[in-house]
């Protein structure tokens, strides 16, 4: 049987979600496709900010399917998207996380 292992997290603050964002280029990653991004529908919900938006969490991997971070994103019906923030940075086997 196979079973899955849950990794070492860590509760961090979003400024340092932030810098560790800037500081390994994941925002310019994701943006050019060298980091590949997944939403995961199953999470979707209707924004509470924005009326007709859509609440989405994306999922970010290497190309080898390593997950490397999972943001937070605000589309709105036609696609635009309006907000776009950090969730969590996979590193190493750690998981570093913000509420």
């Amino acid at each position: 049987a196979t079973f899955l292992r849950r990794i070492p997290t860590a509760q961090i603050s979003k400024d340092i979600l932030d810098n560790l964002f800037e500081e390994f280029d994941l925002w310019d990653k994701i943006q050019d496709g060298r980091i590949l991004s997944f939403p995961l529908p199953s999470k979707d919900l209707p924004s509470r900010q924005w009326p007709g938006a859509l609440s989405r969490i994306v999922k970010h991997s290497l190309p080898n399917g390593k997950h490397v971070a999972t943001t937070h994103r605000i589309e709105s019906a036609d696609g635009d998207i309006l907000h776009w923030d950090a969730k969590d940075f996979h590193m190493q086997e750690v998981c570093l996380w913000r509420l």
